[in-house]
């Protein structure tokens, strides 16, 4: 915990006031005083002149679950301003966990998020079974973020039901244990329970949390209701408006008459399924309207070009075990899988499954042939797959994992996503009082794209050239609104007795850049990160965290307790 006293800034406090000058003193941790000409005590000064000082930014949808026990700094979202981070979302965290249950929870946790296992394995300590265990360990190390963390469904039901929490509901002996369990994370300090109606394992089976009863899912309301605090957080089926809506009411309905907030992510708002959008959009707010605490996450990255990638990802084939199998062999192992006659039938039935899948595979001849390295193939460079197709003929199963082949493994296709923005639909969802910013997916996916950066992408387009808020509305959705949303209540506003946590910045000054590759996992695994964003300084509790995009060695984040904030 510092003391520090930032000066000369131009304070917007995260209530959507007006901006004003003014001096911050942080004494211990916390905010002691806000006004004018604040005389120096002795502590650290930070010169604050010609940059914002706001509340430190809160990404509310993060897996740094795995990443956080190898890399405390949380690299790169320091350097773009995030303060406080929400873990555990769609239905993992890494706590509960019983005994022998460690494989079937990092296997799951590792598929859904696109982590390397052997990463996790070896650097996770695992030295707890309990929610309250993981935060006392967590604890002892520090971080450049604070932790507010959820605890994942999946994992409850694993540890009450063991593998036949993926087969079926829970008894009403198991729904006792599963509430009893929920209650216990929930009095150790988890902020939530996550969910998930959408994905499934690396078998293809559904993850436990979708096959819950109406009446398990209402009882993790009731043992919120009972704590008095707590939020649900879910993904639902986002392809089709049907489904989405389906699941919103369910959610709503699990949490009716017992005034506990429920968040979905994400709400995806490209020009394509626009129509989609506003349809999901206008039943959430008739839900608020009667009554439903309900907050959509959109993410500003919404419409963006993403490589397809078959080496250590396996998130795009999720219903399709033969290709994501093959996504996560490695050398000669995928190489001998791609020509297997045996491998290439199964595969050729998982594609012509209805089960849903990321991959595009009913539009595989619309992706977007990149550089090509291979002279005898060099014809099909910037062009379409369909080009590939209509040359070999066959079962575009068949003829992609011949290409992966020809191709030294590396395919180089990309979903051409940035003909799909609309840049005004989604301007105008951020500038909604009813719509979060969040869904960043910061610490996962780790060779798909960094998540990371969103609040810098958000600042520089939507409020600095776009002008779809002002700088005091946009500070607000980084900050005290996803406060107010997430419940967090010591932090996302500046005002005295609240956490010392703060973001300084020159709006001119920001800047949102191309990812970066780094080899900084364990095991040799690679992932993408991204430059730092022009931030002057970030501050934790009174310490600097990153200054002109340097990380410090201050670690003063904390795995934090729901039950405990302000104390």
């Amino acid at each position: 915990m510092g003391d520090l006293l930032v000066r000369g800034g131009t304070i917007i406090d995260g209530t959507g006031a007006p901006a004003r000058r003014g001096d911050v003193r942080v004494r211990n941790g916390k905010i002691a005083e806000v006004g004018e000409n604040l005389r120096p005590e002795g502590e650290q000064e930070l010169d604050a002149d010609g940059a914002i000082v706001a509340p430190g930014f809160i990404d509310i949808h993060t897996h740094y679950d795995g990443s956080m026990w190898w890399d405390q700094t949380m690299d790169p979202s320091p350097q773009h301003g995030v303060t406080t981070v929400l873990t555990g979302n769609c239905a993992v965290s890494l706590a509960p966990v019983a005994p022998g249950g460690r494989d079937a929870l990092v296997d799951m946790f590792c598929f859904i998020e696109d982590v390397p296992v052997p990463a996790v394995m070896k650097s996770v300590p695992w030295a707890w079974e309990s929610w309250a265990e993981q935060r006392d360990v967590f604890n002892n190390l520090g971080a450049s973020c604070n932790i507010t963390p959820l605890v994942g469904h999946n994992n409850i039901r694993l540890a009450v039901m063991g593998q036949e929490s993926f087969e079926r509901a829970a008894t009403d002996e198991e729904r006792q244990r599963i509430y009893d369990l929920t209650l216990d994370c929930m009095r150790a300090g988890a902020y939530g329970v996550s969910l998930s109606f959408v994905d499934s394992d690396s078998k293809g089976r559904r993850v436990p949390s979708r096959l819950a009863s109406a009446e398990e899912y209402r009882d993790l309301a009731i043992a919120m209701n009972e704590v008095g605090y707590g939020l649900l957080q879910y993904v639902p089926r986002f392809m089709r408006a049907e489904s989405y809506i389906k699941d919103i009411d369910r959610v709503d309905a699990m949490c009716k008459g017992l005034g506990v907030p429920h968040t979905y992510a994400p709400l995806v708002a490209g020009r394509r399924n626009r129509p989609m959008a506003e349809e999901v959009l206008a039943h959430t707010r008739a839900v608020r309207a009667a009554g439903g605490r309900l907050w959509p996450q959109v993410s500003p990255r919404s419409g963006f070009d993403s490589r397809m990638v078959f080496d250590g990802s396996s998130l795009s084939f999720g219903a399709m075990p033969s290709w994501a199998s093959m996504c996560m062999a490695q050398g000669a192992d995928k190489v001998a899988m791609l020509a297997d006659p045996a491998w290439r039938e199964k595969a050729r039935q998982e594609w012509d499954s209805p089960v849903f899948v990321l991959f595009p595979r009913k539009a595989v001849g619309k992706l977007l042939i990149g550089e090509v390295l291979q002279p005898h193939l060099k014809q099909f460079e910037s062009k379409l797959f369909e080009s590939v197709l209509e040359a070999r003929g066959g079962h575009p199963s068949d003829v992609l994992a011949q290409w992966i082949l020809d191709c030294d493994l590396e395919p180089n296709l990309v979903v051409p996503g940035s003909a799909d923005e609309d840049r005004d639909f989604l301007g105008s969802l951020l500038a909604a009082d009813d719509v979060l910013l969040g869904a960043s997916d910061a610490g996962a996916h780790l060779l798909l794209f960094c998540g990371a950066g969103d609040t810098t992408l958000f600042l520089q387009r939507h409020v600095r050239e776009r002008h779809d808020l002002t700088i005091e509305q946009g500070v607000r959705k980084l900050t005290g609104l996803n406060a107010e949303a997430m419940g967090i209540t010591d932090r996302g506003l500046i005002a005295p007795g609240l956490a010392g946590d703060l973001t300084i910045f020159n709006l001119d000054e920001l800047h949102y850049d191309t990812e970066k590759i780094v080899m900084d996992v364990p095991g040799g695994y690679k992932r993408f990160s991204r430059p730092e964003g022009g931030y002057r300084a970030t501050v934790v509790s009174g310490e600097i965290t990153q200054q002109g995009g340097v990380l410090t060695e201050a670690r003063p984040g904390r795995m934090l307790h729901a039950g405990e904030q302000g104390r």
